[in-house]
């Protein structure tokens, strides 16, 4: 009897290759309409948040990025180590993963000092309706949208994204079962609560504060 074909490796040489992540500048853009010079007060705290909260997701594709290659690794080492529970190498990757992991949740971190700023602001400028920038007022960056506000939208997205990688690290390291460690890559690569409205809600706000 022939033995079952082996599960091959994976080619990590495509892997954890998205669209490149581009942070924008702060300072770069033009005026708000209607406005010349440097920004000052309620404007250019809005502005440098939208910046920020934009280029803490483009960190965020990169950390993403590195964990899917990471994981193709330990899933290449469990198959070049069949039967051993603890290669040598396991250490050394589950430890980057869990760094990739501490990177994540610090961004997710700062996205929420980000939402209250942007609260505050929307609190000292309620029954403003003159537009800021284009035509959103500052209460349309945490204005209600399908039961949400879209900035707490963007936050409660990357919460339960950044849990889900946490859980998967906890169980990563464990598991020697090649479809259940592919299956696991799934679910890091695709990200199943990052959908395509999150991207779109964060490129609006670029181009509503002028920075594109």
């Amino acid at each position: 009897m022939s033995d079952s074909p082996k599960q091959k490796g994976l080619n990590t040489s495509n892997v954890g290759k998205s669209s490149p992540a581009r942070e924008v500048d702060v300072y770069a853009g033009r005026p708000a309409q209607g406005h010349s010079g440097n920004l000052t007060g309620n404007r250019r705290i809005l502005k440098d948040t939208a910046a920020d909260i934009f280029n803490r997701m483009q960190q965020w594709k990169v950390h993403q990025d590195r964990g899917c290659v990471v994981i193709s690794n330990i899933f290449n080492l469990r198959m070049e180590r069949l039967g051993i529970q603890f290669p040598d190498q396991l250490g050394i990757l589950v430890k980057e993963l869990k760094y990739l992991c501490e990177q994540m949740f610090d961004i997710v971190e700062g996205l929420k000092i980000k939402l209250r700023n942007l609260t505050a602001i929307s609190v000292l400028e309620k029954g403003n309706s003159t537009p800021l920038f284009i035509s959103w007022t500052t209460e349309h960056f945490c204005m209600v949208k399908d039961e949400c506000k879209i900035t707490e939208k963007i936050l409660r997205a990357y919460q339960k994204e950044q849990k889900l990688h946490q859980s998967l690290l906890l169980r990563i390291a464990d598991s020697m079962d090649p479809d259940i460690l592919l299956f696991y890559l799934s679910c890091w690569t695709y990200q199943p609560y990052l959908d395509h409205t999150i991207e779109k809600e964060l490129h609006c706000m670029i181009k509503e504060t002028r920075h594109v």
